[in-house]
């Protein structure tokens, strides 16, 4: 079943904001969404930050070469 809202949160070498901002998103009242991490090829652990979580409604892409801001 296809969610009623897409949250996209595109990053980049944000490790030590991501934890908090994908807890922000998955402690909401509203549940029916996916939420899409864009990471643009992050040089940090943001990889395992998200390998953390375990919900469904998380989609996680990751660009191979950093492709800047508006490519999120």
């Amino acid at each position: 079943m296809t969610p009623n809202v897409s949250i996209i949160l595109p990053t980049y070498n944000r490790a030590d904001y991501l934890r908090r901002s994908i807890s922000s998103v998955l402690k909401q009242t509203f549940t029916d969404f996916e939420l899409i991490i864009v990471d643009d090829a992050s040089t940090d652990n943001s990889a395992e930050i998200i390998d953390a979580f375990d919900d469904q409604r998380l989609v996680y892409l990751r660009h191979e070469q950093n492709k800047g801001g508006s490519a999120a």
